[in-house]
């Protein structure tokens, strides 16, 4: 079979993300669809507003084919190492021939030039880099600005791109491709009607950003209900209903700010790569700060945004260090393929990965055993996300640990 990876989080699936799949499948001429999706928490350093098996379930009604889930030690991570743990998954399956991402452009080869300039960093580009940010700007605006000083004739780059979130993520994408010697072709399909972080609901295609918001704003209401497909809107009533969902990161306030006030200073400092004294910024808000809200207001600076401080609250309080990530981004390492959801076409699908992969294949949770020491402190991150997300699920009953061992892919 010809077929496609997407890297996806799918929180929630809605109408654009079926609009993707299919122009995707028709663009490349696809026959399967393979998605790696975030698990329990996702890019912005935020729970998904619904689990995992949920979201793969209703990208399975919405066109593809087998959805696996994307560790968390690359889900939760800025967009470089986002993008190579998710790339490194498909290449490592031995079976997808291309790679489709939404963009804001919608041109790929204005992301394979920057990709390459970005790759080969000359020195005095990295020194327009290093200028831009000792000037307090963040490191995607740096990098930009950089971009448009260091080839200024260049029609093919200008600062407009780096500015939009899904056009960075494409440009890490081929980067990963490129560092790994993948055959994987990567191709872009343009963003429709909305853009990434459009905060209202105007038409069937919304963002996911959108749709969050009118879920907590007016629950399961008739715009919600036209912005996704009726199998997914039908699988977050009845994980709203059941008292799954939704979950959001202020359910995690009081476990982080008793980690925080607990810790030290110089411990906080061993968490992704914390630097001039942000630390003690950190330690400072925690000890006053009521909630998480309150504690990212009083952190946030120009150069540290809200998603990077959302993302290293998540890594302190799934103590996922930054000695860990370090290892896990190297080229090289190994992965697996853990299964959430699939069709009949995907059973397919596994049983050639399972020819065509070295690595393996995890179905059941309790069955899985390994001797790789990487691949198990991977996973054992994984099943701790797992049981940290349900204490911050509306319904006390389903708060407990270990649902990663009683929960079964879903099968459509």
């Amino acid at each position: 079979m010809k077929t496609i990876g997407i890297i996806s989080e799918y929180n929630p699936f809605h109408n654009g993300h079926k609009y993707h799949i299919e122009a995707a499948k028709e663009q490349f001429g696809a026959d399967a669809v393979i998605c790696i999706m975030s698990g329990s928490f996702v890019q912005r350093g935020e729970p998904a507003i619904l689990d995992k098996w949920s979201r793969a379930g209703m990208a399975v009604c919405g066109g593809a084919d087998l959805v696996l889930e994307l560790p968390f030690v690359y889900a939760c991570q800025p967009a470089e190492i986002f993008a190579f743990g998710a790339v490194n998954t498909l290449n490592n399956l031995g079976i997808i021939d291309g790679i489709c991402f939404g963009s804001e452009l919608g041109d790929i080869e204005p992301l394979k030039d920057i990709a390459k300039i970005l790759l080969d960093e000359p020195e005095d580009f990295s020194e327009l880099v290093k200028e831009n940010l000792k000037n307090g700007n963040t490191y995607p605006k740096s990098v930009s600005l950089a971009l448009r000083d260091y080839y200024p004739g260049n029609s093919n780059v200008n600062k407009s791109i780096l500015e939009s979130p899904n056009n960075i993520l494409g440009i890490e994408y081929i980067k990963s491709l490129i560092q790994l010697s993948s055959p994987i072709i990567p191709f872009t399909i343009k963003r429709i009607v909305n853009q990434y972080n459009d905060e209202e609901i105007t038409n069937a295609i919304s963002s996911a950003t959108a749709v969050r918001k009118e879920l907590g704003s007016s629950g399961l209401s008739d715009k919600l209900r036209s912005s996704l497909p009726d199998s997914s809107f039908d699988m977050m009533e009845e994980a709203m209903i059941k008292g799954s969902a939704p979950v959001y990161l202020e359910g995690l306030s009081d476990i982080l700010l008793y980690r925080i006030r607990t810790m030290t200073a110089e411990q906080i400092s061993e968490y992704m790569s914390i630097s001039e004294g942000l630390e003690f910024r950190i330690k400072k808000a925690a000890d006053k700060a009521v909630c998480i809200e309150d504690m990212i207001e009083r952190i946030k600076t120009k150069r540290y945004t809200r998603a990077f401080i959302q993302r290293l609250l998540c890594h302190i309080l799934i103590d996922l260090k930054w000695e860990d990530t370090k290892v896990f981004k190297q080229p090289g390492t190994p992965s697996y393929a853990r299964v959430l959801s699939f069709n009949d076409k995907g059973k397919q699908l596994i049983k050639n990965i399972a020819v065509a992969s070295q690595y393996p294949i995890i179905n059941k949770v309790a069955a899985f055993n390994t001797v790789d020491d990487v691949i198990k402190r991977m996973f054992d991150y994984d099943l701790r996300a797992s049981d940290i997300y349900n204490l911050a699920r509306p319904h006390k009953d389903l708060k407990k640990a270990g649902e990663d061992f009683t929960r079964s892919p879903i099968y459509l």
